[in-house]
């Protein structure tokens, strides 16, 4: 029997090229003479699959169609060539088994569906034991406990064990999987893989479905209410990734001034372009060259506020001058009076949303890890082509824009609730609704706890999706929390809040190394029960009191949003509106953890 063993290595940035660079020579026109045009022999290079890079190439394909994916770079990484030689090592034969100890990534990662329906297709029975351990992920177990790596590595792994026998062959696609978990610490890891089989093992065996053939086991019940539900993407057609300038020390900056004074460097023709590079840090990559990057800034060239993190305004250079993808079709229609829904299209981490009313600087804003996407309310003419985008035939309203919704979805939605659709604005939830009321409704969704708890594996591997309501008095008074939820997160009216929290020791109000810390502070009076506050410190002496526990936990994804905003300030003397700024937050955090008890108590699922 032909065997294919090895654990081969995991990186993203393969050392294994699927392509070859080979040297060719063109004839191309040269001079004019009296016999005609003379042919110039021109050499360039180029680049040709090679051996790999044209077995990968099924991978890219999923139900006969191209994948679709913006960027679909980790079906290059070194393990998935491994996998695709092994299963190609195989076929030669006609039998056998392909057995790797692999990042595990390839079990449920929307990207590689077509690879795993290409492995369907080619083997018989497919055994996953997941050894998870992905501390990018922070894995824990189902229970809460500790989960540790085999291997000690970032990276969750998993054994896979691919069966081809050619005595039972499986109808086109229809191979069974075999999935099992296996959790604990390294050492529990370690006894229980030195005792199991394949025959020992309790799996769970079930047929992957379209269309993202999961190599996980689902819930399909579940999934067929959940599917029932209208995808983001869907509901907002202009959805795209957020920026990303992979630069951001230099195109993001905590003040304006600071982003103003980069600027002008750039825009100063006596400063050569060795001088900025070694003031900033600057190198040019594939997507964006110093150089040209001067050409478009000009003395009138200004930054703009953006959203950074979640609560964490700063400034953003602007355009492609500073990002390699600025995403000015979406971050331009925030530069207007607006809001933005942030989601995540697949995820390892928590499911998380969240607003904006500005432009985004960056592309990992609802999680560290995986990119989140970014789907405006409305949309503006642009000036330079007063002709809206072509994705709807709304009429326009005032300062010429249109609501970022499909009519389809309005048309659904009008249907089931009863009420007349306005096309810009709030409704009156009586007879009428609108753009933000529907915005307003999917944000209280989107922050019940039921109903992330209830679609979990699903929210983790697309947009989520928006289940409808006819209940007419339920819709009015989701949207009537979302409100008050988008308001607490833009920070509106925060000027006005009651502060919940003290800053009183004087001091240097510089957030030091290994800070910020949280110590609990117990307290009861005897009458209510213990509750427990706690003081986090921006160094020894420093801190802000009266901060309860739950909401220094509190985390948006996968951001400790108060320990992430002062961590990212560290070696920086806070001001007086940022220590303000984060008490507000404080505030901020409080009231979501309230409002998203008040949505448990008012919606159950599935809804009616």
């Amino acid at each position: 029997i032909m065997v294919v063993l090895g654990n081969p290595p995991y990186s993203g940035h393969s050392a294994n090229r699927s392509y070859e660079e080979v040297e060719v020579i063109r004839q191309t026109p040269g001079k004019l003479t009296k016999t005609g045009v003379t042919a110039v022999a021109r050499k360039s290079i180029i680049r040709q699959k090679n051996f790999i890079g044209t077995l990968l190439d099924d991978y890219y394909q999923v139900d006969g169609k191209p994948l679709g994916e913006r960027n679909p770079k980790w079906l290059q990484d070194d393990y998935v060539k491994f996998i695709r030689f092994g299963q190609w090592r195989i076929d030669q034969t006609g039998y056998g088994v392909l057995a790797y100890v692999t990042n595990h990534g390839y079990i449920d990662n929307p990207t590689f569906r077509g690879m795993r329906q290409q492995l369907m297709k080619a083997f018989t029975d497919i055994y996953i034991l997941n050894l998870h351990g992905n501390s990018k992920k922070k894995e824990r177990t189902p229970e809460g406990g500790a989960d540790e790596n085999v291997f000690d590595i970032q990276q969750g792994v998993a054994i896979g064990v691919f069966v081809k026998n050619t005595l039972n062959p499986p109808a086109d696609g229809s191979a069974q999987v075999h999935y099992a978990d296996l959790w604990g610490k390294r050492a529990e890891k370690y006894a229980a893989l030195g005792q199991l089989s394949l025959d020992s093992v309790s799996w769970e065996t079930f047929t992957p479905q379209a269309p993202f053939y999961l190599f996980s086991p689902q819930n399909l019940d579940l999934k067929g209410e959940y599917d029932r539900g209208w995808r983001i993407a869907d509901i907002m057609p202009k959805t795209l990734l957020g920026s990303n300038s992979h630069r951001d020390d230099f195109a993001i900056a905590f003040d304006k001034n600071t982003a103003q004074s980069r600027i002008n460097d750039l825009a100063n023709t006596l400063l050569d372009d060795v001088w900025i590079r070694e003031k900033y840090g600057l190198k040019d990559n594939r997507d964006w060259k110093l150089n040209n990057a001067r050409s478009k800034v000009t003395s009138v060239t200004q930054p703009f506020q953006c959203l950074y993190r979640p609560f964490d305004t700063r400034f953003m250079l602007y355009g492609d001058y500073a990002f390699d993808y600025p995403r000015q079709e979406i971050n331009d229609h925030l530069l207007y009076p607006n809001f933005a829904l942030i989601s995540t299209k697949q995820t390892k981490e928590d499911f998380s949303v969240f607003a904006t009313n500005n432009p985004v600087g960056q592309h990992k804003l609802a999680t560290p890890y995986d990119g989140s996407y970014v789907s405006p309310l409305y949309l503006y003419p642009d000036p330079k082509n007063p002709q809206l985008t072509n994705i709807s035939d709304w009429q326009t309203e005032k300062d010429g824009r249109i609501p970022n919704l499909s009519r389809v979805f309005v048309k659904a939605f009008a249907e089931k609730l009863g009420l007349a659709f306005l096309s810009d604005g709030k409704g009156d939830l009586t007879t009428t609704f609108a753009p933000e009321d529907i915005f307003h409704y999917a944000y209280a969704v989107f922050h019940s706890r039921d109903y992330r708890s209830r679609y979990a594996e699903f929210l983790k591997i697309d947009f989520p999706r928006l289940p409808l309501t006819s209940d007419k008095a339920l819709f009015a008074q989701l949207c009537g929390i979302g409100e008050k939820l988008v308001n607490y997160h833009l920070m509106r009216g925060a000027e006005g809040w009651k502060l919940i929290t003290r800053y009183d020791v004087k001091g240097t109000h510089q957030v030091e190394a290994k800070h910020p810390s949280y110590k609990p502070q117990n307290t009861t009076d005897g009458l209510m029960p213990e509750t427990t506050n706690g003081r986090v410190y921006i160094n020894k002496t420093q801190y802000f009191d009266g901060v309860q526990q739950s909401v220094w936990e509190f985390k948006v994804g996968g951001y400790q949003v108060l320990e992430k905003w002062l961590k990212d300030r560290r070696g920086r003397t806070l001001t007086g509106d940022e220590i303000e700024h984060y008490q507000q937050i404080v505030v901020a955090l409080t009231e979501t953890i309230r409002l998203m008890d008040v949505i448990d108590k008012t919606v159950t699922f599935p809804m009616a």
